[in-house]
């Protein structure tokens, strides 16, 4: 098996336990570059790394993390999203980490059951965004109702339209004819 097949198998399979120096943080967003946005709660984070990282001593912080090249053509980033990042090395003053592992729905209902999943994501995210993670997800039963409202009285003008010009142009074309 190449090299790709191994880490998707390891990033799919494994179940993998937070530590302060590699906690889990969500996704804000990316920033270009194989950068990511990241948000990390306080709690959940060494002390001295807190302090390196979070020198206004908020309950949570964010900061740019790195996806590592053999992660970039095997699993993918999405805002919202929860990984887990390496924080005892920062790359940059802005770069705070790599990202170690992105967290599959598998591996967050492991970390649930087990008791290590930090709870306070949710409410930091509504803070952060102002809306809840549920509401801006595509294909949302939100999202999707306010597309067919603005989409169907349109869509039944265009019809009517259609229909009268093309019975138009067919008269002109009769009187072309003769």
């Amino acid at each position: 098996m190449g090299r790709g097949k191994h880490t998707m198998q390891d990033a799919l399979n494994s179940l993998p336990e937070p530590t302060p120096q590699c906690p889990v943080a969500r996704v804000l967003g990316p920033r270009g570059q194989n950068l990511h946005e990241i948000v990390v709660a306080r709690s959940v984070v060494a002390d001295d790394i807190n302090k390196l990282l979070n020198p206004e001593n908020k309950p949570w912080f964010t900061t740019l993390a790195q996806l590592p090249p053999k992660y970039r053509s095997v699993v993918w980033v999405k805002r919202g999203g929860y990984v887990m990042v390496d924080l005892t090395e920062q790359l940059t003053d802005k770069i705070g980490g790599d990202i170690a592992l992105v967290l599959m729905p598998r591996q967050i209902k492991n970390l649930k059951q087990i008791g290590q999943w930090p709870e306070e994501y949710e409410a930091i995210w509504n803070a952060l965004v102002g809306t809840p993670s549920s509401s801006n997800r595509p294909g949302s039963a939100a999202a999707d109702g306010a597309a067919r409202s603005a989409d169907s009285p349109s869509s039944d003008t265009e019809t009517d339209s259609d229909s009268s010009s093309s019975s138009s142009s067919s008269d002109d074309g009769d009187s072309d004819a003769k």
